[in-house]
């Protein structure tokens, strides 16, 4: 069964990619990381994982039971993922952008009137959290920064399952692994 495309949907995907662009208003690292360190992908990248810790919280409070659980957990995951990509950041010399109060992301997430809304906009996000670290696997100049993108990415992914799974999807529409044998 092929998800469907709301415009609420579109509009929350619109909302995650404003969020994640070249890390919203945040100002470039305080610090002075050498040019071509990676340290303002990692800082983009940083940004888009705390709008995804408050995404992740309202996507919790739209769900209830099993759907709400795995939220809190998967929010928590972001929060990992906020420290170790800005330990990357301070490692390089930078300083990582804070995250903003919740209620300033809320303002550019849809309206989460039910829990099929909450789960859209979570497939939204976790797609976009999986691909801003496969993108960043081509720009990444070292093996340790590359290494942490592909891991998270992996974790990323892992999300997406779940939250296809509590949409009563199979948790992969097609094999993650394509080619011949």
């Amino acid at each position: 069964m092929q998800a469907r495309v709301t415009r609420r949907a579109a509009l929350g995907g619109a909302g995650v990619l404003v969020l994640a662009s070249c890390g919203g208003d945040h100002p470039p690292p305080a610090g002075k990381p050498p040019a071509g360190s990676g340290a303002g992908l990692l800082n983009s990248i940083v940004a888009l994982e705390h709008a995804s810790v408050a995404a992740w919280a309202a996507i919790a409070s739209a769900l209830s039971g099993k759907g709400r659980s795995q939220a809190k957990v998967i929010r928590r995951r972001e929060l990992q993922h906020v420290a170790r990509v800005s330990a990357l950041v301070r490692d390089l010399g930078g300083s990582p952008p804070k995250g903003r109060p919740a209620s300033e992301y809320a303002l550019m997430f849809p309206k989460l009137t039910d829990g099929a809304d909450a789960l859209h906009f979570a497939h939204d996000l976790e797609e976009r959290l999986v691909r801003a670290y496969l993108d960043a696997l081509r720009s990444l100049p070292e093996p340790r920064q590359r290494r942490a993108a592909a891991e998270i990415a992996a974790e990323e992914a892992q999300d997406l399952s779940v939250v296809q799974l509590l949409s009563g999807e199979p948790a992969s529409t097609k094999a993650f692994v394509t080619g011949t044998s």
